[in-house]
């Protein structure tokens, strides 16, 4: 046989050399096709998360121009339209994908009508708007607002000032979020409202808060919160501009991001795809193996909303191909042919084995460094952490973290052994260290709130989470617990909770505990068909000791006043301050109406004794109105504004009593806020007149001088007395002008009369209470007195018995200022308070002056004809004169003669006159006497 025959006919070894060959080459050639799609896959996958990370960066920085302007009016404040467009246009035209920026202010429905006319100084026709069907219209009514103040770019975009943000259902989900997190938060997708296209748009939104106000909770940010900034992005050119022109050239890359659930049309924010690479390979002709798509997929978060990307292509997208896999295959035939199976299968192996033990490798590092991170957290870890056995029953202490030692005050060593729950000292049968051992002793999960006790026994609170830690799907072997200090959480809620419930001064029931309690009482008065009252109180003249005394005065007084009430009070009675010097007391299960009476007649009287301030007495008084359930009203506002009315009621009966109130006077309380109107310009309109009142000497039947009283002269009203509208000027501070005013016009009317030839008459005037207070009021005499050119000695000042009771010694020493300067005083309506002897002796007074009260029943009533001759025989042997006010008989003037009464006035001798017929009637009496 030929050799060429023996070659064509191969030896069973050779044979099974070459076939053992082509299966290695085979074999070889799959690896290294394997291989190099892994790394194609892998480039791909690493460039399309280099482009997510881009993304997600530069949306950042875009957030970042949006934080620069937030900046500009967090720091600023409302910088100008002008000012606003400087700042920002630089920023547009860096970043042409922010379509624009905005700033908006809260307004409130109480604030929208002062809000708008504000705006219509510098842009006529401003109302809020919002954009409906109908295109942009007013706003419609809700409790606030979020209209835009400023926008950029301006040209184009005017029609946007005064739009409302919160109108649109995003931009408002998004606006409140970004208040409470006190973060940027953005919108989905939205239609653009700048350029009024079908691009894809979203807003990021940017609080403003009050610098002075508390930031720690989403309440306290709400609740500080003035104001936002929003930018506008168009999502296409944001994301374009980010990716870049080279990363959208690649053939076969389709690249699309979504604001929400991926796929959904109206969130797509951005799609772009280019062509597919043509790969002429012979592989690829070959089609040894399908094409493979390749898709990434990655969430990140924009401004607390999800953005998806989702990224695909082939392998040929990133310059892939099978060349190395060809030469594999031509040369592992050519090497089979030409090499030993042996070598061939041997360097297999070995790299197969070399990639084996990198990989290990590999592994092994990466856990390591993770064992290491995890160390390192829980040793940097600001909480306490703690690893427990998982053997009861004590559970005992493996390791604690340095947080531990610097919160308890105990070091590792000194805890290392001990059981878990050391730390609740004597208190083990708190609930929630119960639930955390029940927890432990069934390997689950667990959380309690448990009071601690530091090394030093100082107490703390831990809010405790413990969890089972097991090793390869064995049972627990530890346990983890955490442990966060929340014992400042706790104080701070319980502060919060009380300044939310009593009032901070006096410590007593605030507003809003005050609408609870009469709520809750209301809800069991109906129950149990009973009646349920709610006093209004009022302190009389608070204000003059404010006024004279200072707030700190004042702070004190009401403090000594709501421990009273508190004191007078019964166990289920409620006493709350509403505000200043106004308190409200509700008696609760009131079956009988005259109990209530009697309870707060004892209240007033506990009031009524005096409060030493400051070395001084004052004696307190107050006014009541009652409103009572369900006869006044059925809800708490109702019988509030009920006994509010009561109380007004009577405080123009003279204060210091009560009153219930009665339907009559919701048509007074009317009255009243029209009068309050009118008599601020009654001034201006020269509405005020006095008419002038003679006072006659007993024993002559002589004019020796005339009490000056104010009338109002109302346009619709016609004549209105004082006893209308004097209280109601005290009340509005409007009494210091009207009393200036009545001063000065009967000095000068006195000063005329006497130059007329009438005579010298002493012209006698009523001094406020919140007058005789005033610092000025001698310069303020002096002053009226030197304008008008009478005399000192002709001017006699009223004060009466309760004003100077208030503050005797303030009393006293303002009543010898007056005396210094020659001035005239009276006690007037004398016997109708409080006043002490002690007291009286001490006032340089030169006149009292009897209440008509007790000269009205003078020949009628023994008792008011006794205290008569008791006041003159008091008054003759403290050497001031008496005078008697409403006589209007001559049965009166008699017995006023004969026990010796000084000076008289009343209609028996002449109703208050006008001044033109006061001066008719003393010419008339001139010419009597002549």
């Amino acid at each position: 046989m030929s050799p060429l025959l023996r070659l064509r006919a191969p030896s069973p070894a050779a044979l099974a050399t070459f076939i053992i060959g082509l299966v290695l080459t085979a074999l070889l050639f799959g690896l290294t096709y394997e291989l190099e799609t892994d790394k194609a896959d892998l480039d791909f996958r690493r460039r399309a998360e280099s482009y997510v990370s881009d993304l997600q960066q530069g949306v950042g920085d875009a957030v970042a121009s949006l934080q620069a302007v937030n900046q500009l009016v967090a720091s600023v404040g409302e910088v100008g339209q002008e000012n606003f467009s400087s700042f920002t246009d630089p920023l547009l035209k860096r970043q042409p994908y922010i379509q624009g920026f905005s700033y908006h202010r809260f307004i409130s429905a109480r604030e929208r009508t002062m809000f708008e006319a504000s705006m219509r100084r510098s842009r006529p026709g401003f109302v809020i708007r919002e954009f409906g069907d109908a295109g942009s219209v007013p706003a419609g009514a809700r409790n606030q607002y979020l209209p835009t103040i400023y926008v950029a770019p301006f040209a184009g975009n005017e029609y946007r000032i005064g739009n409302d943000a919160l109108h649109n259902p995003q931009r408002a989900a998004a606006t409140w979020r970004a208040i409470e997190q006190g973060a940027p938060s953005a919108t989905g997708i939205v239609q653009s409202i700048l350029n009024k296209t079908q691009l894809p748009t979203f807003f990021v939104v940017m609080p403003l808060y009050r610098s002075d106000m508390p930031l720690g909770t989403a309440q306290e940010r709400r609740a500080a919160v003035f104001g936002v900034t929003q930018a506008v992005f168009n999502a296409n050119d944001l994301v374009a501009k980010i990716l870049g022109r080279e990363a959208l050239s690649i053939p076969g890359l389709e690249v699309s991001v979504h604001t929400a659930v991926a796929g959904e049309a109206e969130h797509l924010a951005f799609h772009h795809q280019v062509g597919t690479l043509n790969d002429d390979t012979v592989l690829s002709k070959l089609r040894l193996f399908g094409a493979q798509t390749l898709t990434v997929s990655e969430s990140f978060d924009v401004g607390g909303t999800i953005w998806n990307i989702r990224i695909s292509g082939t392998p040929a997208t990133f310059t892939y191909s099978h060349r190395a896999s060809l030469l594999v295959l031509v040369f592992g035939l050519l090497f089979s042919l030409a090499a030993a199976l042996n070598r061939q299968s041997a360097a297999a192996r070995a790299m197969h084995i070399e990639q084996l033990v990198e990989q290990r490798t590999v592994e092994l590092g990466r856990a390591s460094r993770d064992l290491q991170l995890r160390q390192r957290a829980i040793e940097a870890s600001a909480n306490a952490i703690l690893i427990t056995s998982a053997a009861g029953p004590h559970f005992a202490i493996e390791y604690v973290n340095p947080a531990f030692t610097r919160i308890t005050g105990y070091q590792s060593d000194e805890v290392i052994g001990k059981p878990f729950d050391f730390l609740c000292g004597t208190d083990h049968d708190q609930a929630g260290a119960m639930e955390l051992r029940a927890a432990l002793g069934a390997g689950t999960e667990s959380q309690a709130i448990v009071r601690h006790y530091r090394k030093d026994g100082t107490l703390f609170w831990n809010n405790v989470y413990v969890a089972p830690v097991a090793l390869a799907g064995r049972v627990a072997t530890h346990f983890v617990v955490t442990q966060y200090d929340i014992t400042e959480t706790r104080r701070y809620q319980a502060e919060l909770e009380f300044q939310a419930n009593y009032d901070l001064l006096t410590g007593i029931a605030n507003r809003n505990l005050l609408r609870d309690r009469v709520t809750q009482a209301l809800t069991m008065a109906a129950r149990h068909d009973e009646h349920v009252c709610v006093a209004f109180m009022d302190l009389d003249r608070f204000k003059f000791i404010n006024d004279s005394l200072g707030h700190r005065a004042g702070d004190l007084f009401l403090k000594t006043i709501a421990h009273r009430l508190k004191r007078a009070a019964r166990d289920t009675d409620t006493v709350a301050r509403y505000g200043g010097d106004e308190f409200v007391l509700v008696l609760p299960e009131a079956e009988d109406i005259a109990e209530s009476a009697r309870v707060v007649q004892r209240v007033m009287q506990a009031l009524s004794r005096p409060i030493p301030i400051n070395g001084k007495d004052f004696f307190p008084s107050c006014s009541v109105g009652i409103a009572v359930y369900p006869t006044d009203g059925e809800d708490f506002e109702t019988l509030l504004t009920h006994a509010d009315m009561a109380m007004y009621s009577a405080k123009e009966k003279g204060r210091n009593t009560f009153q219930f109130y009665a339907p009559t006077m919701n048509e007074r309380a009317a009255k009243r806020l029209r009068l309050e109107g009118d008599l601020r310009r009654a001034l201006e309109r020269r509405e005020l007149l006095l008419h002038y009142q003679p006072q006659v000497d007993v024993i002559t039947g002589r004019i020796v001088g005339a009490e000056a009283l104010i009338r109002w002269q109302h346009p619709e009203l016609g004549l209105i007395p004082p006893s209308e509208f004097v209280s109601l000027a005290e009340e509005t501070g409007l009494i210091g002008a009207i009393g200036d005013w009545v001063l000065r016009t009967s000095c000068t009317q006195a000063r005329h009369w006497e130059q007329a030839g009438l005579g010298k008459l002493r012209i006698a005037i009523n001094l406020s209470a919140r007058q005789f207070s005033q610092p000025n009021l001698v310069s303020m005499v002096e002053s009226a007195l030197a304008d008008s050119g009478l005399s000192a000695s002709d001017l006699e000042l009223e004060i009466t018995e309760s004003t100077v009771m208030v503050d005797v010694q303030h009393a006293i020493r303002t009543l010898h200022e007056l005396k210094n300067i020659d001035v005239h005083l009276s006690i007037d309506d004398f016997g109708t308070g409080f006043s002490s002897l002690s007291y009286l002796k001490q006032f340089p007074i030169d006149v009292l002056k009897v209440d008509q009260s007790f000269v009205r029943d003078l020949t009628t009533d023994p008792d008011n004809a006794m205290i008569v001759m008791s006041v003159i025989s008091l008054a003759h042997n403290l050497r001031l004169k008496v005078i008697a006010e409403g006589v209007e008989t001559a049965e009166q003037l008699g017995y006023l003669r004969d026990n010796k009464c000084d000076q008289v006035q009343g209609y028996y001798f002449s109703k208050p006159l006008p001044a033109d017929k006061f001066e008719r009637f003393l010419k008339q009496e001139l010419g009597t006497e002549a």
